[in-house]
Order: structure tokens, then sequence, then C-alpha cells
């Protein structure tokens, strides 16, 4: 392509775009005649947050390659420390075995 056919060429490909199928895609006003191009443009956008949010899970995530390992080691002093607290709760009597057992699976690994 040279330089001179590209006015010819953005005129096709704005008239291109201008056909009432492509004005608004992906997201139109409306649902137009039929529920489903609707639909299928929500899952569309649904898989794709997924895939972004997926993703950042497996980078930043428990083990990730790029988390930050500082947070990973005051995680588990802090549980390491609320551990020994139910410990000395349980062994002073403030709580019952079955408080302390529910306590203590919620600080599981």
């Amino acid at each position: 392509m040279t330089l001179p056919d590209l006015p010819l060429f953005l005129t096709d490909f704005f008239d291109f775009l201008d056909n009432p199928i492509w004005r608004a895609w992906p997201f139109n006003a409306g649902y137009g005649d039929h529920l489903l191009p609707a639909l299928a443009r929500l899952a569309f956008v649904i898989i794709i947050m997924g895939a972004i949010l997926l993703f950042l899970r497996f980078l930043f995530g428990p083990g990730g390659p790029l988390r930050d390992k500082e947070m990973d080691r005051e995680a588990e002093e802090e549980r390491i420390r609320e551990r020994a607290e139910l410990d000395a709760m349980l062994e002073s009597g403030e709580i019952s075995e079955l408080e302390y057992k529910v306590r203590m699976k919620g600080l599981k690994d």
C-alpha cells in the first residue's frame, strides 16, 4: 500500500465500520432482535475478566512468582502468635475445647 492509496483505504474501512451490524459492536444499545447475541457478549466479557483474575491470582497469589515474600513471613508470624494465644486461653480455661477447635480450624494454613 502506498501513501496515495491511504485515503481510499480509510474511506473503505470507515464505510465498512458504518455498516449497522458493526456500528456498535460488541456493546450495542439494546438486545436487537435476539437475546442470544447479548448473552454471548456477556459471556465473552465474563470469560475475559475471569482469565485476567486467574492470571493475577497466579502471579500474586500464595506461592506466586511476583508475590512479596515479606507478606508470607508476616502472615506466618501472625498465625503462630494467634495459635500461642489460643493455647494459652485454653490452658487458662477462658475458652472451651470446642471453641478452641473451631478457632484453630480458622487458623489453618
